[in-house]
């Protein structure tokens, strides 16, 4: 199970995975994943998609997706030797089916885990740490945010650890002004 294409896809190489969601992360998770996959089967709970008509079209037009709308996923089903399918609910008549498949790729929306932080961090409305533009300064000196706490946009693996090494880099640049500032007795 995974929630990140660009990662994992490769794995997946002539498999058939399932994509769940139906706003335009999901088809992007979906179109992408059709360079490694034999099949994408796109599962989501309603008729129709949330996604932009440019990016349903795009992604219809791939024959390697199959659509299975009006499905809630209710469970991934595994063996000893990893994920097999994805069970869901018709929602139409109400039967349980299972989806094959040798992996699921969640898509249905990204909520930055921030909660621990208790409001002494400055956030966005989406609960996103804010920092200062072109560094991981945060409002409160000496604590940098990065990755997907910080980044709304690209949320990906390399973009956090790229986004770390710039924490990095403005943490050792702020110890070391406060050992410049530090008076000696």
């Amino acid at each position: 199970m995974s929630t990140c294409a660009t990662c994992d896809g490769f794995f997946f190489r002539s498999k058939e995975i399932v994509v769940v969601g139906g706003g335009d992360s999901a088809l992007e998770e979906a179109g992408f994943l059709t360079r490694f996959a034999s099949k994408v089967t796109l599962v989501h709970r309603r008729g129709e998609l949330r996604a932009s008509k440019i990016m349903q079209d795009r992604v219809r037009a791939n024959v390697k997706v199959d659509w299975n709308l009006n499905r809630t996923p209710l469970e991934v089903t595994s063996s000893e030797r990893g994920v097999n399918g994805l069970k869901v609910l018709n929602n139409e008549t109400g039967e349980e089916e299972i989806i094959e498949a040798s992996g699921v790729f969640v898509a249905i929306g990204h909520h930055p885990n921030t909660s621990f932080l208790g409001g002494q961090i400055t956030t966005n409305a989406d609960v996103y740490i804010m920092t200062n533009p072109g560094t991981s300064e945060t409002n409160i000196p000496g604590v940098f945010a990065c990755g997907d706490v910080q980044d709304t946009r690209y949320r990906q693996a390399i973009t956090a650890a790229g986004s770390g090494c710039m924490a990095a880099m403005d943490a050792e640049k702020y110890i070391e002004s406060l050992e410049h500032s530090a008076v000696i007795l």
